[in-house]
């Protein structure tokens, strides 16, 4: 039984390493006005979790072990998101499925840390892209401490 388990770990480890070296190569793509915006949401999606489902997704490693089915109810949440036409803010939610699979696994880590190094690049038109969304939107987005980074993320650790 432990060498199918270990297949299935590495089957998924791989397949996590490749999403996520996806969404980094996107994120590298992008202008800091986009990335603003895709923390912006991101930012918002966190407090929002908070208060509606007692995640702490800035301490993930302690969130998916107080809820081990974590990073499967937010990839729900971002499949009912792009079913509803609404890729913008499942953006936003992205942004923490990677961050609680790479702060979980070792292997992904660095990836992790690499997805936040390009956010960062982002944190200067946090308040703008809010700003434009609540003008477009009316919805006022919840931005307080955007420039954190989640446990274990730091783009260069100390």
């Amino acid at each position: 039984m432990g060498w199918l388990s270990g297949k299935v770990q590495k089957w998924a480890t791989n397949t996590q390493a490749r999403e996520l070296q996806e969404f980094v190569s996107r994120l590298r793509a992008i202008d800091s006005e986009e990335l603003g915006m895709i923390l912006a949401t991101a930012t918002h999606h966190r407090h929002h979790a908070a208060e509606r489902f007692k995640w702490d997704l800035m301490e993930p490693g302690l969130a998916e072990m107080a809820n081990p089915t974590l990073t499967l109810q937010i990839g729900q949440i971002i499949k009912t998101l792009q079913k509803d036409g609404r890729p913008e803010l499942a953006a936003g939610y992205f942004v923490w499925l990677h961050t609680v699979r790479a702060a979980n696994n070792p292997d992904l880590r660095q990836l992790g840390r690499d997805m936040w190094r390009e956010l960062e690049r982002g944190m200067p038109e946090v308040q703008s892209a809010a700003w434009g969304w609540a003008g477009l939107t009316g919805v006022v987005l919840d931005i307080r401490d955007f420039e954190r980074f989640p446990a274990g993320l730091t783009p260069t650790p100390q």
